[in-house]
């Protein structure tokens, strides 16, 4: 089912980021608290952040995080103010590969995605595929559910004037994409560079547990607290926020 992290304030390492909480999402692929579905999150992992030049880097691999012995020396030598990781948990029938595996990129923005569409079968796919245009749909590389969520957002990121906007018209289309018959689970955190856009959300089902956490000016967004000593705050459910390096500016029930 996955388990993400995002992090947005001052410069730190990907070791600060990643490795260094009591309940890091290391452990969190193999020991994680809350997770609806699955005991595990073994099918590879995937990391981004923003680069000098303010353009969105990624490094992916589709082993279990633990198993990854090129993570201590990535970790020390990489820094960013942005981070968004995921840990992933396959659903059935969707391939392990690198094209599956999150955080997404395109352009400037910044993807990822906890959460399932149950089923995610032919008909499913064919519902996504009449709504979006060939020019977006082309780009879909993968067989995840995650990856027609990204493609559905950049559909509405296209005709909308803000981000939180297009994230609210996406979720409705959802409605009549999902109908009854559909559970669609819908944790998701989106950047575009400057701010941190955090859904906790579901369909026909039970919203995953997400959280924040403000701490020396920095943020934090983690599926389950990094850090189990300090005042973790939990989303509520249905609903967008947005944050920047000041904090909360935009707040939505959906």
């Amino acid at each position: 089912m996955c388990r993400l992290a995002a992090y947005l304030g001052s410069a730190i390492s990907l070791s600060a980021f990643l490795q260094e909480h009591e309940h890091s999402l290391i452990q969190q692929s193999w020991a994680p608290k809350e997770m609806q579905d699955g005991t595990l999150n073994a099918d590879g992992y995937g990391v981004a952040w923003l680069a000098d030049n303010h353009i969105p880097s990624s490094y992916k691999n589709v082993l279990p995080i633990w198993s990854d012995t090129n993570l201590n020396s990535l970790g020390r030598s990489i820094s960013s103010q942005l981070w968004l990781a995921n840990i992933r948990g396959a659903t059935p029938g969707q391939g392990i590969s690198e094209s599956n595996t999150q955080p997404f990129i395109k352009d400037n923005l910044i993807f990822t995605h906890n959460g399932s569409l149950k089923p995610f079968n032919n008909i499913t796919k064919a519902r996504f595929l009449d709504v979006l245009p060939n020019t977006i749909s082309a780009d879909i590389t993968g067989d995840s559910d995650s990856q027609y969520l990204f493609a559905l957002l950049q559909l509405h990121l296209q005709n909308r004037d803000s981000i939180s906007n297009a994230i609210i018209s996406m979720m409705n289309d959802l409605k009549s994409i999902c109908g009854d018959s559909v559970s669609a689970l819908l944790n998701i955190v989106f950047s575009d560079g400057d701010s941190l856009y955090a859904c906790r959300h579901a369909l026909n089902g039970n919203c995953p547990s997400l959280y924040y956490l403000f701490k020396e000016d920095d943020f934090w967004i983690a599926s389950e607290p990094l850090s189990p000593n300090d005042a973790w705050i939990s989303f509520t459910e249905h609903s967008l926020v947005r944050f920047n390096r000041s904090g909360v500016i935009e707040d939505y029930r959906l």
